[in-house]
């Protein structure tokens, strides 16, 4: 490949390249310019480059991704700015018009001239990025380059010299062409930072973290793409295989569907698999310009032969600018509904993309996470989705809908997705929330479910620290019915990451999911999962009342009550009434209100203390709930009522329940958060006197030694936050599928 020189010269080049499993360039260009200090130098720890513990895009102890792409992002927004400052005195607008974005559906949220300033800037970076272009290159020439040599009547024409100075310096400032080639779905985001960790290190970034809270945008590591690319893509044939991303931003998930197929199928070039396989629907144009430039720096690995200007655009046409709840499936015959304060306008995705005239095979994404929002076609919107018919309401979740539409929207036949999810999707019982999963229950395919805690170490790291899920759906013109698979809450350490992805495994499970998704690990659990299920007693006929108290309210408590904190981590916070003044004098409680379940007698009160104080009802917690809130209503709903708890297993449950009250109670946790002091007791560290509550607590429900033994290295494993040795206590019943 020839790569042109500052002086015009040709001279000889070659990449150094890593095939990574599917064909991206990760290295760069070797020339005889004078490159800066590379990006892993700097940011890299000790290891080979190509390594998941070395890679900029993946979150890992240390390495925050908004801070990483900050660092190099800085300087393009800088440039990017001085350009727009100087286009806005000049045509831009038709510019924006004539020689880049296609005709799109959507209201472009920015002006023409930030849009032109960010090709112009976004041409620079990806020519250093894929070894074209020299870090000290002119932006006349990266235009030069861009337009193949056919540069007339082009934007820089329009730009003030000193503009151009300005952004020229910025960019040379702190260029890494290696750093780039890897980050470029992060740097060349138009919203730029605002993540939590941004605002606190500069509150200027509070705007941009606002408006990517409004609109639900996150920025979506590169592990996690393409542990879902590579889920999805190896289940469909290649000879009709389509991708469609709903929400695509500047391209993660198209990236990571390209290195996938690429790396099942080399007789095609990249540029023939985006142009024939790969579709994106965003509401912002200028992030899928953005998402353009990403997909043409990865069609230099098999070589180009037209400018890249022409490739841009034949990639462009590929990704329409319009709302994803506004598509009906390829056989639809929707109706145009009038404009009012926006288009509303319903089109069929084949009617947007014609190559998907069955709708596409390949369902990828992550939606927004955000309220729907006012609209205009509300209406419209609830008739066309069930998920919304139950809530058609401006605080309705949009991310539950792309599940819905997921299904609406894929080939009837052989089809599959991938969504990763707020972790609510599996636990929240709201209307939505049961809807959805009604419907995922009566959609044929396989369903996969895999959970992820945000503590120590979070799925989107530690910039956004969420709990989510990652859906997977696969469908075969076979099935007929939908089949269940679940996995556990996963806690991990930044440094286990790439192990955690590898070790994930499923459990099949046969639960009505309508009130939540269970989050369990192995057919022991599963089968004790759906025992406790089916049980009809509950903890609610055995107490007189489950009410909330404040934390100042419990010196004044009789001693047949049992405290339960609302919140919990490794333990859940259960106490009866404590020594006298336990908290320290003078620091003001936690606002926090307790749950207060008031018992009948004291006896009743230590049975039921003993119960919560269990590995099998912590473990009960971390199945049915998210990992974090302790709501009256589980600790209602808890399996053990009039039926099981007789007057023998009580007085048995008391008496073990008093042992651990008599060790606990002498050491008190006391926690202070922003000014407020909280009181807590842990079990912790007692799994000898646990255990024989287990034991009971298991006898009565027909389980045995094995599932006890289950669920104490549950919880030792999810204390100390490692993956267990084999994700399932029985590999042969569970499926890597």
């Amino acid at each position: 490949m020839a790569v042109v020189s500052r002086e015009g010269i040709a001279m000889t080049s070659s990449f150094i390249v890593s095939l990574n499993g599917g064909g991206d360039v990760i290295s760069h260009v070797c020339s005889s310019d004078d490159d800066r200090l590379s990006s892993r130098e700097r940011f890299a720890p000790s290891g080979g480059v190509d390594s998941d513990e070395t890679r900029l895009a993946v979150p890992r102890r240390g390495h925050v991704l908004s801070t990483v792409v900050q660092n190099f992002s800085e300087p393009i927004r800088g440039a990017v700015a001085a350009l727009t400052e100087s286009l806005a005195k000049g045509d831009s607008i038709n510019l924006s018009a004539n020689l880049f974005a296609p005709a799109d559906y959507g209201t472009h949220v920015r002006s023409a001239a930030e849009g032109v300033a960010w090709n112009i800037v976004s041409r620079w970076v990806v020519g250093v990025a894929v070894g074209a272009l020299p870090p000290t290159a002119l932006l006349s020439e990266a235009e030069n380059w861009f337009y193949g040599g056919n540069t007339r009547d082009t934007p820089t024409a329009i730009l003030s010299p000193n503009a151009i100075v300005e952004a020229e310096t910025l960019l040379r400032g702190r260029v890494d062409k290696t750093a780039y080639l890897e980050l470029l779905p992060y740097i060349l985001d138009p919203h730029g930072p605002g993540s939590r960790l941004s605002v606190k290190r500069d509150p200027t970034t509070r705007v941009a973290r606002k408006q990517k809270r409004a609109t639900g945008v996150f920025y979506t590591p590169t592990d996690v793409a393409e542990y879902m690319a590579s889920n999805c893509l190896r289940k469909e044939p290649r000879e009709t295989l389509t991708v469609f991303d709903p929400a695509c931003g500047t391209g993660v998930f198209l990236r990571a569907a390209l290195k996938e197929i690429r790396s099942l199928d080399w007789a095609k070039d990249a540029i023939t698999i985006i142009l024939e396989c790969l579709y994106g629907a965003d509401i912002d144009p200028w992030a899928l310009d953005a998402s353009a430039f990403v997909l043409l720096s990865d069609c230099f690995i098999s070589g180009m032969r037209s400018a890249p200007i022409e490739v841009w655009r034949q990639i462009r046409r590929n990704l329409v600018c319009f709302d994803t709840l506004r598509i009906d499936p390829a056989t639809s015959s929707v109706p145009v509904v009038g404009d009012g304060e926006m288009n509303t306008e319903r089109l069929s995705i084949s009617q947007l993309f014609p190559r998907l005239s069955r709708g596409p095979t390949v369902f990828i994404g992550n939606p927004p996470y955000a309220d729907l929002g006012q609209r205009p076609d509300m209406p419209e919107l609830a008739r066309a989705f069930e998920t919304l018919a139950v809530k058609p309401d401006p605080n309705a979740e949009i991310y539950l809908v792309f599940i819905e539409q997921m299904i609406r929207l894929c080939r009837a036949g052989s089809s599959s997705g991938a969504l990763v999810l707020p972790l609510s999707v599996a636990c929240n019982i709201g209307k939505q929330y049961s809807k959805v999963r009604e419907l995922i229950s009566g959609t044929r395919g396989c369903w996969r479910f895999a959970f992820f805690d945000r503590e120590p170490h979070a799925l989107f790291g530690e910039d956004v620290k969420t709990r989510n899920a990652i859906v997977l759906w696969s469908r075969a013109a076979e099935d007929r019915v939908a089949t269940l698979y679940t996995g556990p809450l996963r806690k991990w350490r930044s440094d286990s990451r790439a192990a955690m992805f590898k070790s994930i495994t499923f459990t099949a499970i046969q639960n009505d999911i309508r009130s939540g998704i269970p989050k369990i690990e192995g057919s022991a659990q599963a089968a004790a999962f759906a025992a406790f299920q089916g049980r009809w007693g509950r903890l609610k006929q055995v107490v007189h009342s489950i009410t909330r108290v404040g934390l100042t309210d419990i010196e004044e408590a009789d001693n047949q009550t049992v405290f339960v904190g609302p919140t919990a981590y490794n333990f859940l916070n259960v106490f009866l009434k404590p020594h006298p003044n336990p908290m320290p004098f003078g620091h003001a409680p936690s606002e926090h209100e307790l749950h207060a379940i008031q018992c009948a007698s004291r006896k009743d009160a230590l049975a039921v203390f003993g119960i919560l104080s269990s590995h099998l009802v912590f473990w009960l917690w971390h199945s049915s709930g998210d990992g974090f809130h302790v709501s009256g209503r589980f600790l209602a709903e808890l399996p053990f009522g009039t039926e099981p708890l007789t007057p023998e297993v009580i007085q048995t449950l008391a008496e073990i329940g008093d042992e651990l009250w008599s060790v606990i109670v002498e050491r008190p946790v006391i926690s202070l958060n922003r000014g407020k002091t909280s009181l807590a007791y842990t079990p912790n560290g007692h799994d000898d006197i646990r255990r024989k509550i287990d034991e009971t607590l298991a006898e009565i429900a027909g389980l045995d030694d094995t599932f006890v033994n289950n669920i104490q290295q549950f919880t030792a494993r999810t204390v100390a936050a490692t993956l267990p040795e084999c994700n399932s206590t029985e590999p042969e019943e569970d499926q890597e599928i």
